[in-house]
């Protein structure tokens, strides 16, 4: 189990609720602080038992070095759409499995699968069933917790000739 806080709190509130959740044994405490606040994302993670999860608002291995060089996280959470795409999210990946951080990028499933499959530190995708049923040819399909990434080329995943004439407008 995992509590994203989706930057609602300051530094204390954010101790005081870590505090009374440490018991929950959770896999993580995601995006406490304002995601550029890294000086209070810093404090957090130094004062909490839980680890913690952030990432999904920074774009560039930059950004991620310097929560990585803060101690920031356990947990990087790029996104492979906002992160400016598979290469920079990859060297996001690299950077972190050298700092010995494990990486769950986040949402979009579909697209996350290939990242997290090529970095020895890929530790889950967010998984959100998000998108119309009519969009995709084919997604990869989640059973007893596990996805089998996809055999083909690239993400592995093509919009529909219906949903190219259907959304295009």
């Amino acid at each position: 189990m995992m509590v994203d806080v989706n930057q609602r709190l300051d530094v204390l509130g954010n101790v005081r609720q870590a505090a009374l959740l440490e018991e929950f044994d959770l896999v993580w405490y995601e995006e406490p602080v304002l995601a550029d606040d890294l000086s209070a994302l810093q404090q957090v993670s130094e004062k909490i038992k839980i680890p913690v999860a952030t990432g999904e608002n920074n774009f560039t291995r930059w950004e991620f070095r310097d929560l990585i060089d803060r101690k920031a996280a356990t947990f990087l959470m790029p996104d492979v759409c906002r992160a400016n795409g598979y290469s920079e999210t990859m060297r996001i990946g690299r950077l972190a499995a050298a700092h010995q951080l494990a990486v769950a990028p986040h949402v979009a499933h579909e697209i996350s699968l290939p990242v997290v499959g090529a970095l020895p530190n890929g530790f889950l995708v967010e998984y959100m069933d998000w998108h119309p049923d009519d969009l995709f040819e084919e997604t990869p399909r989640c059973s007893d917790g596990q996805f089998r990434i996809p055999g083909r080329p690239g993400h592995g995943i093509a919009i529909t000739a219906a949903a190219m004439k259907k959304y295009r407008s």
